[in-house]
């Protein structure tokens, strides 16, 4: 057994004589053992002697040592004999002390040995393959009679000869394997270095006999099958990063959209105005009541924006009211955002003089495409008959805001009561239009009134939302419902329709919006069924310029005397008893009792800004030189404008002469 296991050895000592440079066992199987250069012409003596040595020992199993090695002569002793005709020092000396390595004497190292072998020569390659296939022939053989004994020693039990044989098999096997893949490197043109690492991997089971042979130099065995693999993953995956950073960036808009619109751009102290339903000279602007919330509110600090916005459609609500929708020039989202219940100021020139009117937002805060105010056409009203006459879609109109603070976004109470009259129901529809949607789960009790069915306005959209929301609750009355469909309430609004209307009416925050008569006795009506003062938040529709104040307290307020207030008290509300200069503008006119001081201005030619002309914005701030005054509404003035002689020009009245810088 053991000769033959020598003999295997000696072949595959022959086969790696092929290999000519230095190796590393870890890189690829195709770069292991490049090296060997050896004297190649003398490879076929070199063979022949190492098949004697094998088979004298085939003869002397047991012997090691020095006895066990033949000498030339036949005769045990050193190795040097085995190398005679050879230089010492010599690839053959090498190689006969590798074999001697492998029959127990002191060994020396086998790879360097095979280093010194040279490359071979197509002659050299014919001969090697030769032996090589006689080297497998005879291996073969052993391994059919190695089988046979294996068969023999467990069918007898003889462990220790099955032992024996499995050991045969095994070396014989390996023998074979690395003549094969000599071969196959040999019949593929491989270099020796290629063939020396192909059978010491085989060797030492570094790899697979396959992965030793088929790498190509250097390559790297990756199919198209992974790299097509690969690539759709890699498309899969910036596929899913790019579904994924599309959902956040409209999840960050719809965010943003959403925080516009809970948080409008408001200054801290402005205040909130809307349309006018009351008897005047002009009746378009608005008047807030003195008991508007003066919360502040936050937004950016620019202040309001202040630009044209093009009316895309225009809607008739009722005879005598149109919503006029408004969208950005260039046909975007609207360049602000707002709050339910703020409003605009438009300013039109009208007769080469511009005028500036006030009308609240209805449409909802959340809704960022467009904005709409819903104006009812005044009986001499000058901007609401040119918007109702002489507006049309297409047209673009200068606006500023938005300004004010009556203002529902349901962060202020878990549930309101919203009362209206007439076309004061406009800031209220625009809180109901955005709660419905942010879907907002506090009760809504809208309690309106309007003097027919055919001025009801938005009647349809009511009853509309009423169904989708269940949250809201509607109770209307007219005043006048004889001959028509109406089958509610009629009359005007009382304390018993109000505790039918609303649950619970004294533990709920109100909203109260409409004529200045109106506005008044409801105030005192909630009042008396148990409502705080400090829950109802009200905004009267009045004269543009507030509501004139009767002329004795025009008196009292601007310091008159009570006895020669009553002397004048008869003839304060007639013709000029008092005249206004104006420092600036080198301008002096007459002030009636019943006129502002920006209504005076406007008459004389002289020009003081503006914008709500209800004592709310602030622009109309004028300094008062001399004399006094009194004003209805004086919220936008702080008490440092008041210590500095400001008034606001839209709210001053007097009975006296008065000096004002404009």
């Amino acid at each position: 057994m053991f000769g033959s296991s020598f003999r295997c050895r000696s072949g595959l000592f022959a086969l790696a004589i092929l290999a000519s440079q230095p190796f590393a066992i870890a890189g690829p199987a195709s770069d292991v053992g490049r090296g060997l250069p050896h004297a190649a012409g003398q490879f076929a003596q070199r063979w022949q002697v190492a098949e004697a040595e094998g088979d004298h020992a085939a003869h002397h199993p047991a012997g090691t040592g020095e006895e066990a090695r033949p000498k030339p002569d036949g005769s045990a002793g050193s190795s040097e004999g085995h190398a005679a005709g050879a230089p010492p020092g010599t690839a053959a000396a090498g190689m006969m002390d590798g074999m001697d390595g492998m029959m127990g004497r002191p060994r020396k190292a086998f790879y360097p040995a095979l280093m010194d072998m040279p490359a071979l020569s197509a002659e050299q390659r014919s001969s090697l393959e030769g032996q090589a296939r006689a080297r497998i022939s005879a291996e073969a053989d052993r391994l059919t009679s190695a089988e046979m004994d294996l068969r023999h020693a467990v069918a007898g039990g003889d462990i220790v000869a099955a032992d024996q044989a499995s050991r045969r098999l095994r070396e014989s096997l390996n023998e074979v394997q690395s003549g094969v893949i000599a071969l196959r490197s040999l019949h593929e043109g491989k270099p020796p270095q290629q063939i020396a690492q192909a059978w010491f991997k085989s060797q030492m089971n570094l790899l697979p006999a396959r992965s030793a042979m088929d790498a190509d130099d250097g390559a790297t065995a990756i199919s198209w099958f992974h790299v097509t693999t690969m690539a759709l993953l890699v498309l899969f995956s910036g596929g899913m990063l790019a579904i994924y950073l599309a959902r956040m960036r409209r999840a960050n808009a719809l965010v943003d959209r959403l925080a516009r619109a809970a948080v409008a751009p408001v200054a801290a102290t402005r205040l909130v105005a809307t349309p006018t339903a009351g008897p005047s000279n002009d009746r378009d602007g608005t008047t807030p009541s003195r008991d508007t919330d003066r919360r502040p509110q936050r937004g950016a600090a620019s202040g309001p924006w202040k630009g044209k916005l093009r009316i895309c459609a225009i809607y008739q609500e009722t005879p005598d009211v149109k919503t006029f929708r408004l969208q950005a020039a260039d046909g975007g989202a609207i360049p602000f955002t707002f709050l339910p219940g703020q409003f605009l100021t438009y300013a039109i020139e009208i007769g080469g003089q511009t005028v500036r009117r006030s009308y609240t937002i209805a449409s909802s805060a959340a809704q960022t495409a467009y904005v709409e105010t819903t104006i009812k056409r005044q009986e001499g009203g000058l901007l609401s008959d040119y918007m109702h006459g002489r507006l049309k879609e297409r047209d673009l109109v200068e606006v500023a805001g938005p300004s004010g603070a009556f203002t529902f976004t349901g962060t202020e109470a878990d549930s309101v009561v919203l009362i209206g009259g007439g076309v004061g129901i406009t800031p209220l529809m625009a809180a109901i239009r955005y709660l419905s949607d942010i879907a907002w789960p506090g009760q809504i009790y809208l309690v309106y009134g309007a003097q027919t069915t055919e001025q009801f306005i938005f009647r349809d959209e009511l009853e509309y939302l009423q169904r989708r929301m269940n949250n809201l609750h509607v109770a209307a009355t007219m005043m006048r419902a004889a001959g028509t469909s109406w089958m509610g309430r009629e009359g005007q609004i009382t304390a018993e329709f109000l505790t039918q209307a609303v649950p619970d009416l004294a533990k709920r925050r109100v909203h109260l919006c409409g004529p200045p008569g109106m506005m008044e006795a409801l105030r005192k009506t909630l009042i008396g069924l148990g409502v705080p003062g400090e829950r109802i938040k009200t905004e009267a529709f009045g004269p543009a310029r507030g509501a004139v104040p009767p002329p004795g307290k025009i008196a009292a307020e601007a310091g008159v005397p009570e006895d020669e207030a009553g002397n004048q008290g008869a003839a304060a509300i007639g013709p000029a008893t008092a005249t206004i200069r104006f420092t600036r503008s080198g301008k002096m006119a007459a002030l009636p009792p019943d006129k502002s001081v920006l209504e005076v201005a406007e008459s004389a030619g002289v020009a003081i800004d503006y914008s709500c002309r209800a004592g709310v914005c602030g622009l109309c701030k004028t300094h008062l030189l001399q004399g006094n005054v009194a004003m209805e509404v004086q919220d936008a003035l702080t008490a440092d404008d008041k210590a500095n002689g400001l008034i606001l020009a839209c709210q001053a009245r007097s009975i006296g002469d008065l000096v004002v810088e404009a």
